[in-house]
């Protein structure tokens, strides 16, 4: 395991710098305001201490206050890490190299919503499965194979995937009926 902030409850305006360092008998927790006090670990600004382990809380003390992102926790930090893991610089800023959605810049109801509504986009998918009867066989498909379904009539322009192969008939004629998916992205606007 190394040293990392798995959780973040500051109100930051400015860009801070977080220094998780091991410290003998539990997790040292610096804030700096610049990279380079933090390398040097002089001129703190804030400071705390946490237990070893995974999700270990922090509350700051210092010489700036820090206000709650959520007053309804009562941590500034949730941090993780072992004894003798390496000391560990964090930049936290409204471009925090911190998980994502537990950023401080989703502070606005209009990011939340950005952000969540690219995660299902990104997500939401669904398949249209085609039963196609093909009057003239061909030996060559196999399942796996992909089919361009062209028809100005209908409209369709697609591409889809074979997923099951049937050939039947009688002694007068053959029939190849396939069985396609498609895959289509659902996206809400």
């Amino acid at each position: 395991m190394s040293f990392a902030i798995v959780d973040w409850n500051i109100q930051a305006d400015d860009t801070l710098y977080i220094g998780l360092a091991d410290s003998g008998s539990d997790i040292s927790v610096t804030v700096h305001d610049s990279e380079s006090a933090a390398q040097s670990g002089t001129g703190g600004i804030a400071s705390g201490s946490a237990a070893y382990g995974t999700g270990s809380t922090v509350i700051l003390s210092g010489s700036s206050s820090f206000t709650f992102f959520n007053a309804s926790l009562d941590h500034h930090l949730k941090v993780s890490g072992e004894s003798g893991d390496e000391t560990k610089i964090f930049q936290v800023s409204p471009s925090a190299d911190l998980p994502e959605i537990s950023n401080s810049i989703y502070q606005s109801e209009s990011l939340i919503q950005r952000r969540a509504t690219y995660e299902i986009n990104a997500h939401t998918h669904t398949s249209k499965i085609r039963d196609i009867s093909i009057a003239n066989p061909i030996p060559s498909l196999k399942i796996g194979d992909v089919l361009q379904i062209q028809s100005t009539r209908r409209g369709i322009n697609v591409l889809t995937a074979i997923t099951n192969l049937t050939i039947s008939g009688t002694p007068d004629s053959i029939v190849n009926t396939v069985e396609t998916v498609e895959y289509v992205d659902l996206t809400k606007d």
